[in-house]
């Protein structure tokens, strides 16, 4: 770091063509940056100047090491810049990571509109339901459902998804409604089969007691999306977050039950590195998903 003071030192001696025109420039003394060129020529054992008392020139050594010093400064110059433009307004591609189901079902139109009040923002969006390494990544931001966000990371709490038990109105009619957490275990029943199976069902009632419930039924998957299609087309009941279903409890392709009952609840973070200075594009975007809670589900 030294050096590099001293080599800018070095060129603003010769681009200001004195010393004191240099220490007017750099608000210090001409004895201090003296001190400097003196340092420059013993790290490199050459001389810079030539010096007399009316004037000052360069040598062959000077003239090499100038031409490099400029170049580093406007290079520093043009980055220093550049991270001026970049924290002082959205711009630059702002890498996503983010579930696959809440990707789909909530993510799209809200980027829509981040994009239309950042038109200077580029978005690559990776759905995916495995973690993304954000330390080993170019992820710049991922969403994540999780009640225990991992240590080393800044996780921001965005909101709390609330699971809906439902089925299709034709299964309702063929099988009976269930009136307690109870009635599950001879209902037929879809499951999710994640990384975790979701089976037994944790319910709690009413009167704040918890039930736990091994289901059964005629099918488990991965995909809420197929979940969410086979109990439309009546195959059985499921338990899926509310904004899975949301459409189709609002159309009537399904019907909710055991409506005084609830689920535990996911909590859905927003999480990035623990830099201390996020790029304007990234900030925006946190600005953003905070202003869109209500979205969000």
């Amino acid at each position: 770091m030294e050096r590099l003071i001293n080599m800018a030192s070095f060129a603003e001696v010769v681009d200001a063509g004195s010393f004191s025109a240099a220490a007017d420039r750099l608000g210090c003394s001409r004895a201090a940056l003296s001190k400097r060129i003196r340092a420059l020529e013993q790290d490199f054992g050459v001389t810079l100047l030539h010096r007399t008392t009316r004037r000052q020139s360069l040598t062959e050594a000077g003239e090499a090491l100038h031409a490099h010093c400029r170049r580093v400064l406007d290079e520093m110059n043009q980055a220093e810049a550049r991270m001026h433009e970049l924290s002082a307004s959205p711009r630059g591609t702002l890498r996503i990571s983010a579930p696959h189901s809440w990707g789909n079902r909530v993510l799209g139109p809200l980027l829509a509109e981040f994009l239309l009040r950042h038109p200077e923002v580029r978005v690559e969006l990776n759905l995916t339901d495995q973690l993304a390494d954000l330390a080993g990544s170019a992820v710049d931001v991922a969403i994540r459902m999780t009640n225990t966000p991992a240590p080393g990371l800044v996780a921001r709490h965005l909101a709390d998804l609330r699971y809906a038990v439902c089925a299709a109105p034709a299964y309702l009619a063929r099988h009976g409604t269930p009136a307690s957490p109870a009635d599950l275990a001879s209902h037929r029943c879809l499951i999710y089969a994640g990384e975790v199976i979701q089976n037994p069902w944790h319910i709690t009632d009413a009167a704040g007691v918890e039930h736990e419930v091994q289901v059964r039924g005629p099918a488990a998957a991965n995909s809420t999306e197929v979940m969410r299609a086979m109990a439309v087309g009546g195959v059985g009941l499921i338990a899926l977050s509310r904004y899975l279903v949301e459409a189709e409890l609002a159309s009537g392709a399904l019907v909710e039950v055991l409506t005084d009952c609830r689920m535990p609840v996911r909590q859905l973070h927003l999480v990035t590195l623990p830099d201390r200075l996020l790029p304007a594009k990234t900030r925006a975007f946190i600005d953003f998903m905070r202003e869109s809670r209500a979205g969000l589900l």
